[in-house]
This record gives C-alpha cells, structure tokens and sequence, in this order.
C-alpha cells in the first residue's frame, strides 16, 4: 500500500518528538511504500518538467509535491498536533480524492468533530500511537476500490442514481457503493 504522511512545518519546533514516534510506528506497520516530507523524499514525485516550470520558487514546489503525494497514495496520516489551515486543506484534498485519512493529535480526537466516511481521527501517545496506526492501514487496505463490477442497468435506474448521487453530494458510483455499506451495517 502507498502511504503519504505529512505534519506542520511551523510545529517542527515543539512537536518534533511526536513526529518521530508516527514515523516509527508508520515504519513499523508493515510493507508501505512511503512518501513524506519528513522522511525528505516527497519531492521524487515531481517530474522534471514540473520542476522547471515552477522554477525557483520553493513554496510552490513544496505544495505541489505535497498535493502530488496526496494523489499518489492509497491513504494519508497527518499529524495534527500543530493546527494548521494548511493541513486541513490537505486533508479535504486526500477525502475528496476518496481516500482515507488519519488526522493524529497529542491533544483532540477531531472525528468527534468531523463525520465522513474516509475521515478518521485519533488521539495518540506513545503507547497507543502503533496500534492506531495498525487499525487505520487494515481498514484502508480493506477499503482499497480493487474490484472491478460491471453491471448492466436501465436508462431509469442509472438516471435515478446519478440524480441520487446529486441530492446526497456523491457521484452515482460513490451513492451505490453508500448503499452497500448501509445494508452491510444494518446487518
């Protein structure tokens, strides 16, 4: 599974220990390909051709390997400790992009805060941060969309999911796939 991981910069200085311990449970949790700028390897997924055309302006550079990560990965941690707009603004990229996401924080759990299906959130210590960590990359390597299904369907009921799929801010497929999960919990 591909595993982008990221913290605040501006909370370097105060939280540095506690993104060392996420780095270590994260490279603990078994075979991840992981991308994060605090491993310094985020960038590798910028080509060339980006890289000349976003010249010598680093802030530019940073964000978009950033958002380029996000879209490379199978699942998103990102340690919160440090409230940031930025991050949230990385979070909702990684949820829009339907892939789970992992907000850690010393301090809050958020997902009392915050309800979506690819959101989860945590708050952790040392003793509890491997197994968080564990728990989150088992749900999301089990909600990886692997399968394909095709299926035929008339012109009524497609109409009807995509008019469904409006009315609940999904798409058509994300509005059968809600479905599934609703029948699947009802059990």
């Amino acid at each position: 599974m591909k595993l982008f991981w990221t913290a605040s910069y501006s909370g370097k200085h105060k939280y540095q220990a506690d993104y060392d311990l996420v780095s270590r449970a994260i490279d603990q949790a078994g075979d991840l390909e992981v991308v994060s700028p605090e491993k310094g390897n985020y960038q590798s997924l910028l080509p060339p051709k980006v890289k000349v055309s976003l010249g010598s302006e680093p802030t530019k550079l940073h964000y978009e390997a950033i958002r380029r990560g996000i879209l490379w990965a199978d699942a998103v941690i990102i340690e919160v400790s440090e409230e940031d707009f930025q991050l949230g603004h990385e979070a909702t990229l990684a949820i829009q992009s339907k892939k789970h996401v992992l907000c850690l924080s010393t301090h809050n759990d958020f997902s009392n805060k915050i309800s979506n299906r690819y959101f989860h959130a945590a708050r952790y210590n040392k003793m509890t941060i491997n197994q968080i960590i564990e728990d989150f990359l088992a749900l999301a390597q089990k909600d990886l969309l692997s399968q394909r299904f095709n299926l035929f369907l008339t012109s009524s009921q497609i109409q009807f999911l995509k008019t469904k799929g409006l009315e609940s801010g999904l798409g058509a497929s994300d509005y059968l796939r809600s479905l599934i999960d609703s029948a699947k919990s009802s059990k």
